[in-house]
């Protein structure tokens, strides 16, 4: 798969139309200017259960003609080679990464210039579209761009977090998706150790009565209260700390595709296995054994099998036949399954 083949115009045709995509998993803007949801929707009485924010795309339609920029949120949960690419890239760098695409029509302007708290992959598909990029700190309004650069289609564009860009389309539409990455950063560690701080009695000591009654005596007790957290800072448990972190991090990832449906409903026992690696988002290993975590469940891997599941987990290119994985025992293997580290599907985006 090429880049520029990741989204079409034809793909486009067929998330429209033949998708329900619901609010708020697309927006459009104009200008710098969110066009109204409820503009862009179908009435609630036109589905059987009432849904409502569901796209029309009628009405999206009309406001790309009208220049309006077109925004696919999340489109990694709804277009399988999107959700493939975004697992393996979160895979190879430990960060997750999730994926919008914007639809721009000829000569228009979605957003202004702006940054974000990701880095973020721009990767054009269809079109072109012209960037201009400002180092953090930098005031768009009065300084000139330090990078302007036009891209074309199955051209990437690397944005680091806190840079200040603007695109604008050329004579022609662009299709453009844009892959973010979610990195941990010192204030999730903060966030971490003021949660496990706020768990215990300790920092709920009470300052004395008219304690912010003038500046001095506020600034005495301020000051002694400052001293007192860094104390409790310092005695926190790390591992503790890091456990949060890691427990925080591990929500941010979408799960494994679940198992095919016919091979759930038939209860067939599966003779073959593809290895997803992709899914393992923190191992832990010690004299006991080792535990996997994943984004929605944990494995627990007896010290025996353990070099074994290790190995079996790097991955494997070829599928894995049922008995050539009888030494891993019964238990682990469905518990394997079950996490979808081992399945009967590759998942892998179209060729």
């Amino acid at each position: 798969m090429t880049f520029s083949s990741l989204l079409t115009w034809e793909d486009i045709d067929s998330l429209l139309n033949g998708q329900a995509i619901q609010a708020p998993a697309f927006r459009m803007v104009r200008d710098n200017r969110l066009i109204p949801q409820e503009s862009l929707c179908r009435p609630e009485r036109s589905t059987s259960l009432g849904l409502k924010g569901l796209m029309d795309p009628a009405q999206v339609i009309s406001a790309l003609g009208g220049g309006a920029t077109l925004i696919l949120q999340g489109l990694n949960r709804f277009w399988a080679p999107l959700g493939d690419l975004c697992r393996k890239l979160s895979a190879e760098i430990g960060h997750p990464v999730f994926a919008n695409a914007y639809l721009t029509p000829p000569t228009a302007r979605g957003f202004g210039a702006h940054h974000d708290p990701y880095h973020a992959w721009l990767v054009q598909t269809e079109g072109r579209k012209e960037w201009r990029l400002w180092a953090p700190g930098a005031d768009p309004a009065a300084d000139p761009p330090d990078l302007e650069v036009t891209l074309g289609k199955g051209d990437v564009l690397w944005i680091p977090r806190g840079w200040l860009h603007s695109g604008s389309s050329t004579e022609a539409p662009s299709l453009h998706i844009t892959l973010t990455v979610w990195a941990t950063t010192t204030e999730d560690v903060l966030r971490s150790m003021v949660s496990t701080l706020t768990d215990s009695a300790e920092p709920a000591r009470e300052l004395p009565p008219n304690a912010l009654a003038d500046d001095g005596r506020a600034i005495a007790e301020v000051s002694s209260a400052i001293t007192e957290i860094i104390q409790l800072m310092s005695a926190l448990d790390t591992g503790e700390v890091a456990g949060r972190i890691i427990g925080a991090r591990r929500r941010r990832f979408d799960p494994l595709p679940a198992p095919p449906v016919a091979e759930a409903v038939e209860g067939r026992r599966c003779e073959t296995f593809h290895v997803h690696p992709e899914g393992i988002l923190h191992w832990t290993a010690d004299s006991t054994g080792a535990l996997i975590t994943t984004a929605d469940t944990l494995v627990p891997v007896p010290p025996e099998h353990v070099g074994r599941c290790e190995k079996l987990l790097a991955g494997a290119s070829t599928p894995i036949r049922r008995d050539d994985l009888a030494d891993l025992g019964q238990e682990l293997l469905d518990q394997l399954v079950a996490a979808r580290l081992l399945c009967t599907a590759s998942h892998e985006a179209r060729p």
